[in-house]
């Protein structure tokens, strides 16, 4: 995996998306991304689903992002969109 500082990956960005990439604050020696090709991606969902009977039961279940019914924001951007 390729580890890069955050203006590094700022720069690469097009270069980058045919490859896994870890993105790191160099400063405060922190992981803060990870840039994976879609079909890792997909296998690694494949897996996950596969270790369960539904997404819901797995690992997954946890995750509340902006595609879930649950999620709220108080972004008036976002709201205006979405409503």
């Amino acid at each position: 995996m390729l580890e890069l500082g955050i203006s590094q990956a700022q720069t690469q960005f097009t270069q980058l998306l045919t490859k896994t990439v870890l993105i790191v604050d160099k400063k405060a020696h922190r992981n803060k991304a990870v840039i994976l090709p879609y079909a890792e991606y997909q296998k690694l969902l494949a897996l996950a689903s596969a270790n369960t009977k539904t997404l819901d039961e797995g690992v997954f279940s946890q995750f509340v992002g902006i595609l879930d019914d649950s999620y709220e924001t108080d972004d008036s951007k976002y709201n205006a969109i979405v409503n």
